[in-house]
């Protein structure tokens, strides 16, 4: 397999420290270095973490290499034109929030608390806070929305609050209170590794024939492994 990393940042620079750690060749592509279409059709899959707004000014130059992709991309207008796309020209994009295994494990747990009604009837108010570092812009982040979606509680649930200090790599809290009890689940990334690796293991699905070609959120293929 041969992977083409988009992005030298925090975490691109730790995808590409898993690829050597797994003897995984691979190209890092960055403002010096642009990704062109004859580079990228050198590669078996693309895993880029360039920022949503630089993603897109190459947006085309993707579509035209016809490589397969995995994206931690954010602030992207994933549109019906470009999952058609996939679809015509037999590619697979697998897009992600939030690339931790574990986090897998909380969907399970978050989506059991659907049941919060029936313990509690509309006795309780529902609460999502995330922390990130500070040059993420995005807030509230991806993952917080996905959890407030995976919960079902929306009509519940408080203004997602965010917080953007130092180098925090992600740190997000649910809280269910009622009047006699709190219910609080947490997950916290200790080290951008989590997501590189999750994004390597997700371009060997690709390269696995695992994928049909289309688009795929991250971790609906994912909580697949645990079911």
């Amino acid at each position: 397999m041969k992977v083409a990393i988009l992005g030298r940042g925090k975490t691109g620079s730790k995808v590409a420290s898993v690829c050597e750690d797994q003897d995984i060749s691979h190209t890092v592509f960055h403002s010096e270095n642009p990704p062109t279409v004859e580079a990228l059709k050198l590669h078996d899959v693309i895993i880029s973490f360039f920022p949503g707004t630089v993603l897109e000014t190459y947006l085309e130059t993707l579509k035209e290499a016809k490589v397969s992709i995995v994206s931690g991309s954010t602030g992207v207008n994933w549109s019906d034109e470009l999952k058609a796309y996939l679809l015509e020209n037999k590619m697979t994009w697998i897009q992600g929030h939030n690339f931790s295994l574990g986090m897998n494990l909380v969907h399970r747990i978050i989506t059991a608390m659907q049941d919060a009604p029936k313990l509690f009837g509309d006795q309780f108010k529902t609460h999502i806070h995330e922390v990130h570092h500070t040059k993420k812009l995005d807030a509230p982040s991806g993952t917080a929305i996905k959890w407030k979606q995976w919960s079902g509680l929306e009509e519940s649930m408080e203004e997602i609050t965010s917080e953007r200090t130092g180098d925090v790599v992600g740190f997000h809290s649910l809280e269910i209170k009622a009047p006699s009890e709190t219910i609080k689940l947490t997950h916290e990334a200790h080290d951008r590794k989590v997501f590189a690796e999750g994004a390597v293991w997700a371009a060997k699905k690709i390269m696995n024939k695992e994928m049909e070609p289309g688009f795929f959120w991250f971790e609906d293929i994912a909580l697949k492994e645990l079911l």
